[in-house]
């Protein structure tokens, strides 16, 4: 782990996971309140590392410090339940050793419920081959390589305080004016967080760029797609607003989250035919979660159903409406909109 001023969350994150890892290191990138000292209570591998504004110099100096076969990373704020800590343990009895990389889920936002409604799988766990792995300043991540596998095991982002928000776009900016060139991957987060930043007319000349680049991950393509749609609605750009959400098409086929922009779009025009024609398509996309791509799970099933009971009152089917409501229920039977609906669709059916 790297950390720096974390004493709210690190003994939450080491209590998950202390049963489970044969060494724990942690790597502290200039605390000023108890984190250091709550880190030695539960290993004496405690190191110093000065921030130089790049995640990938703290994270390869903390695997330089793992001595076991096997590394697996964590921020401060994330926990490994204890359905997903069984499941861990299992792994380690039967992983095949030949393996490189395992893929995990990380579930980073939830409803009012609880349940997960934005996840993405990330290199979680990486044997150990003593060598610089991670790239890049900001968002820093591992190139595929090697034997990879997929597993159901999640690890759970509970941020309890909001970072500071201009820490990134900072980095960003000072990777610029120091005549870095970005690469795909970062121009895409870079744009993300002038999109972030409110700076809409920026990003869009940034996503722009990005898209038109060869290179380039698909999903982020795909994501970047959603995102300039987003800067052109909000700058009143309508018909360059929706061709952007076209454009996602000719990376792979429909996403559901592509799907919902689309039904979002249409129904805001009052053109509820059409909107409904996209939020049926949502339902019928599969879920590729597997591919690395960010997964907003709601779009596969609650809000396509939610909208669609939308779109059918509008045009005055009040049966197919009330039905499509009765079908949102069983994904969130605690929302505050099926209720509501189910109370008006009572009052309508019984007149």
């Amino acid at each position: 782990m790297i950390v720096k001023d974390e004493e709210d969350v690190l003994g939450r994150c080491l209590d998950s996971v202390k049963n489970i890892a044969d060494e724990i290191i942690i790597v502290d990138t200039g605390s000023k309140d108890k984190t250091k000292e709550i880190a030695y209570k539960y290993t004496n591998k405690v190191y110093d590392f000065k921030w130089a504004d790049d995640f990938s110099l703290a994270r390869n100096y903390s695997f330089s410090k793992a001595d076991k076969d096997f590394i697996l990373w964590l921020d401060a704020d994330d926990v490994i339940e204890e359905k997903d800590r069984k499941d861990f343990i299992k792994l380690k009895e039967t992983l095949d050793k030949n393996t490189d990389v395992v893929m995990m889920k990380y579930n980073t936002s939830f409803d009012s419920e609880g349940n997960v409604i934005f996840s993405y799988y990330r290199e979680r766990l990486l044997k150990n081959v003593h060598r610089d792995l991670w790239k890049g300043a900001v968002h820093e991540a591992i190139a595929p390589y090697g034997i990879t596998i997929h597993s159901n095991i999640a690890v759970t982002h509970r941020k309890l305080k909001v970072s500071d928000p201009d820490r990134n776009l900072r980095i960003f900016e000072k990777l610029i004016s120091d005549g870095v060139k970005l690469n795909p991957r970062e121009l895409f987060y870079y744009s993300r967080e002038l999109y972030y930043h409110q700076k809409y007319h920026e990003a869009i000349g940034m996503f722009q760029r990005f898209l038109s680049l060869k290179d380039g991950f698909i999903e982020n393509k795909i994501d970047a797609a959603r995102l300039l749609y987003k800067c052109y609605d909000i700058v009143g750009e309508d018909e360059l607003a929706i061709e952007a959400l076209f454009k996602s098409f000719k990376y792979d086929i429909p996403r559901a989250e592509v799907c919902c922009d689309l039904g979002y779009y249409f129904m805001s025009k009052s053109k509820y035919d059409q909107a409904i024609y996209w939020y049926n398509r949502a339902l019928c996309c599969e879920k590729k979660d597997s591919l690395g791509g960010f997964i907003l799970e709601e779009c596969y099933n609650y809000i396509p159903l939610i909208q669609l009971c939308v779109c059918y009152d509008k045009i005055g089917n009040i049966k197919l409406a009330n039905e499509y409501n009765e079908l949102a229920g069983l994904f969130k039977p605690a929302s505050k909109e099926y209720k509501l609906n189910k109370k008006y669709f009572k009052d309508k059916l019984n007149k």
